[in-house]
Order: structure tokens, then C-alpha cells, then sequence
């Protein structure tokens, strides 16, 4: 087909309510879980639907980035007792990555802690973790 024809076409609408349906659920996110990555709650989401076990739990490698003057050891021992994983620590204690299973909950919980400014991560599955991978995007600014 030529570009024209493409053009000339309409788009569905059971698309086009598709593609309202996904905004509205973006929308929901950052409502929600404003710190969190959309893309790590779409991956989290999509595997809880698929997994018939509610107890077994996704692997992930999930990355926070805090704002400075996190009590570096005092948050390390947090993650710990929460996760039981030590997380990895950069960026002079400000980025915290840890392997651990994740729920829906557990992303709700970090994104509401006042120090935290991004949650993002990927799915690990029973892989090991290559450590830190993503950079900060959020600052404490764009939270306001």
C-alpha cells in the first residue's frame, strides 16, 4: 500500500478505544505508582496474568534512585530485612539495586517512601543480575 492509501484509511474504532483504553491505563499508573517506570508495571502486570500460582512471584532486578542523604548503611539493612537481598549500592548511596520478587504491592510501597525519586527495573527470571543498567531520569522537582 502507498503511504496515501495508509492515510486515507481510518483508524478503527475498537483501535482507536484500544489505544484510549491503554492511555487511561498510563494515566492510572502515574496516579498510582508515580515513581515507578510504566514499563516495569506493564512487564509486572502482564506476568501476574500469566503466572497461575499466586505465590510464585516474578524475579526482578529493580533499581531506586533516592535523593542525597539517604542513610546509606541504615537503607541498605531496610532492603534486607524487606527483601532479604543485599541491594548494590551507586552513584555515592543514591541508586540501590537489588534482585528480588516483586509484587504490585511492593512497587506501591517503595514509590510511596519520601526519599525515593524513580523505581525502575526489568525482569530477571532465574538469571542472575547484571547490576546497575539504567540512569536516573526523575528529579525531585518533577515529583512536584
Amino acid at each position: 500500500m502507498t503511504s496515501e492509501l495508509i492515510e486515507k484509511k481510518k483508524t478503527p474504532p475498537e483501535l482507536h478505544e484500544l489505544r484510549l483504553q491503554y492511555q487511561r491505563l498510563r494515566e492510572t499508573y502515574q496516579k498510582i505508582l508515580p515513581k515507578v517506570d510504566p514499563q516495569l508495571i506493564d512487564d509486572l502486570l502482564s506476568r501476574e496474568q500469566q503466572e497461575e500460582d499466586p505465590d510464585n512471584r516474578p524475579m526482578y532486578t529493580i533499581e531506586v534512585f533516592t535523593g542525597d542523604g539517604v542513610e546509606t548503611e541504615a537503607a541498605r539493612w531496610y532492603i534486607f530485612e524487606k527483601t532479604g537481598m543485599m541491594p548494590a549500592i551507586y552513584d555515592h548511596g543514591t541508586h540501590f539495586v537489588t534482585d528480588q520478587k516483586l509484587t504490585l504491592e511492593t512497587l506501591k510501597e517503595i514509590s510511596d517512601s519520601g526519599d525515593v525519586i524513580e523505581v525502575t527495573g526489568e525482569y530477571s527470571g532465574s538469571f542472575a543480575s547484571n547490576g546497575a543498567t539504567h540512569e536516573r531520569h526523575l528529579t525531585r522537582q518533577d515529583l512536584l
